[in-house]
């Protein structure tokens, strides 16, 4: 589901803010700082267990396992982040 309101489209290069200490802290460490694209938009939801209201869009991100880890398989994990921790790669930063 591609949202209106989402600032990234699937097969977006992004990296995840290293710290975010106004934002969601549930992102997981180990994907702090790290290169992924984004493999599906969930865009804006609302969750009244966990938030109250709406939160920032929320998106399926996909890392190589070798950005991630010393492994250097060819397997990949998919984490949910949250808009706030994501920048987009430019270009030239893709390498």
């Amino acid at each position: 589901m591609e949202s209106m309101n989402s600032k990234f489209k699937v097969g977006d290069p992004v990296v995840v803010a290293r710290e975010n200490p106004t934002g969601n802290p549930r992102t997981p460490r180990y994907i702090r700082g790290k290169r992924g694209v984004v493999g599906l938009v969930h865009g804006v939801l609302e969750n009244i267990r966990d938030h109250r209201g709406i939160h920032n869009p929320l998106y399926t991100v996909r890392f190589d396992l070798s950005e991630v880890s010393i492994c250097h398989d060819q397997d990949s994990i998919w984490v949910d982040v949250h808009e706030e921790w994501l920048s987009a790669i430019q270009p030239e930063e893709r390498n």
